[in-house]
């Protein structure tokens, strides 16, 4: 980013933006790179909740756009407490973390990102088996134990020792990149490495492709918040008011997901609810709820057929009738 200095003649460039008062009229609002791009105010997180026939956004959240998505996943978990068997949480990979997959498995829930973030790790990394701690290495891929183990708090990582002989022909040395001393092997790896070969394992079965597909479904939140409820262009300033208006949009949408789910209900699947008008759907739910015995209606030009065909379909007795 850059700053003008001195009445606009000089320029400098600023390591870490989010830190400078950007807009006067909205002091909270903050700077981050993503995705190529610039991006200047506040940040929203949805959980939506899907069933076989519906879904429903139960849970959001909204913070200054600095907040990172893992954070969002890590409150969310925190937050949660009782999930029922079988549940899931499907989520982009910028919401994954060693952290995060573990608050799920302890709540009973399983996490699934579907992209893979940051550097990937060599997949021999998956069998490489650690104490429950994270902290000390038990044997490799190449079910070689060590003969020492020291744990690296600073970079959390295990630094161990094989003998030369267990690794001069093991078929993972290439892949393994050990360093070979004088009378030993040294080998740094980290439990999180681990965890990331195995995600990427995972990545590759049949199960995964299934969540992968449910996943491209969750697109359709963000931009219909765009798109239809205009988050991008909120006309008030401040975390607190913005906040409250994003709260209204999820309310909004929310009661028109409602509204579609009902009218699931009243019609065949075999009708196009979408070129039905509300006015004939909440005509037909009326009518149902009265117990209507008979209706009748004019029968002017060719504009009687579409509702004569819905009251026909929905066995409605129904009189055409000359003025």
């Amino acid at each position: 980013m850059m700053v003008a200095q001195g009445g606009f003649d000089k320029k400098e460039e600023v390591e870490n933006p989010s830190e400078v008062l950007l807009n006067p009229s909205d002091p909270e609002a903050t700077f981050r790179y993503k995705a190529g791009g610039r991006h200047l105010g506040y940040v929203g997180n949805v959980v939506e909740a899907v069933g076989e026939k519906s879904s429903l956004v139960i849970v959001y959240d909204y913070q200054q756009n600095t907040y990172a998505d893992n954070q969002f996943m890590k409150d969310y978990l925190n937050e949660k407490k009782d999930f029922s068997d079988g549940s899931f949480i499907v989520a982009d990979g910028a919401y994954s973390g060693e952290e995060n997959s573990r608050l799920a498995s302890e709540h009973n829930l399983k996490l699934v990102t579907t992209n893979f973030t940051g550097r990937k790790p060599d997949e021999i990394y998956a069998d490489f088996v650690f104490t429950d701690d994270g902290k000390y290495l038990i044997k490799c891929k190449n079910n070689r134990v060590p003969e020492d183990c020291i744990y690296d708090p600073g970079n959390e990582r295990s630094v161990v020792y094989f003998r030369i002989s267990d690794c001069e022909g093991c078929p993972y040395k290439e892949r393994c990149q050990s360093r070979f001393l004088k009378t030993r092997v040294r080998k740094e790896v980290s439990w999180k490495s681990v965890g990331r070969a195995k995600q990427l394992q995972y990545m590759q079965t049949e199960e995964f492709s299934e969540y992968a597909k449910f996943r491209n479904g969750v697109e359709a939140i963000p931009s219909l918040l765009r798109r239809r409820y205009h988050v991008d262009k909120i006309p008030v300033h401040g975390k607190k008011r913005t906040r409250l208006f994003f709260g209204f949009k999820i309310a909004a949408l929310d009661f028109q997901k409602l509204l579609d789910y009902k009218k699931a209900l009243y019609f065949p699947k075999s009708w196009s609810i979408e070129s039905r008008s509300l006015q004939d759907l909440q005509l037909v739910s009326w009518l149902k709820e009265t117990d209507c015995e008979m209706a009748a209606m004019e029968s002017t030009g060719s504009y009687w057929k579409p509702v004569y065909n819905i009251f026909e379909e929905e066995q409605i007795p129904i009189m055409v009738v000359n003025a």
